[in-house]
Order: structure tokens, then C-alpha cells, then sequence
């Protein structure tokens, strides 16, 4: 069974990935790897050595203590979707307090209607 800290790495290896839109196969190009490497790297089913996890962070342009984000000995973190990080990043790029409440009210907004009209 793989190491939950190996399958938080994995995740967010595939994030990062996915948010600059670079494939399995160019990662894995980059690094001197196959896709299907990169694959069990992304499921937490190989761990990733200290030097790829500085080549990955590099190539994605990330901090590498990004990789280990989620990874805490004192909690849990709330685990959002591909989509939910990205708005997140996006979010947090905002430079105008009054946009970031605006973004704030209207998700609220339409949460409130989806639950109304689930109601």
C-alpha cells in the first residue's frame, strides 16, 4: 500500500502539472522518464527521489515545497478538485480586496441558489 505522504505528493504533482497544462509524456520527456512513470509517481504507487522532486519543481516552475503541500503531522487538509485549485490560485492572484469580496459574494450567491433550487 503506498505512503499517504507519497499519494498528497503524487496529487499534487499532477496539479501543478495539469495547471500549466504539460502532459504525462513532456514531463516525463523533460526528466528523462516514461509516461507511465510519471503515472505511477502521480498515484503514489513509486516514490519520487529528492533529485526528480527538485527536477519536477523546476520544470513546473514551483517551489518545491509545493510537492508537499497537504503533507501535515498536525491535521487533515480539506482536499479540493483540479478545478477548486486552480480557482483558488486564480483567487489568490487577485490584487483588489473589492474583487476578491465580489468573487466571495457571488459564489456565495450561487451556492445559496443551487441549494434552493435543490430544495
Amino acid at each position: 500500500m503506498p505512503d499517504p505522504v507519497d499519494i498528497i505528493v503524487g496529487r499534487n504533482v499532477r496539479q501543478f502539472r495539469a495547471l500549466r497544462r504539460v502532459s504525462q509524456l513532456e514531463l516525463g520527456e523533460a526528466l528523462g522518464l516514461t509516461f507511465q512513470q510519471i503515472q505511477k509517481y502521480e498515484k503514489g504507487a513509486n516514490r519520487v527521489s529528492a533529485s526528480k522532486l527538485h527536477q519536477i519543481a523546476v520544470f513546473l516552475d514551483v517551489e518545491i515545497s509545493a510537492l508537499f503541500e497537504g503533507v501535515s503531522q498536525f491535521g487533515s487538509r480539506v482536499e479540493l478538485s483540479p478545478d477548486a485549485y486552480a480557482l483558488a490560485l486564480t483567487y489568490d492572484k487577485l490584487s483588489s480586496s473589492a474583487g476578491k469580496e465580489a468573487v466571495k459574494t457571488i459564489l456565495t450567491l450561487m451556492v445559496g441558489e443551487a441549494a434552493e433550487t435543490a430544495a
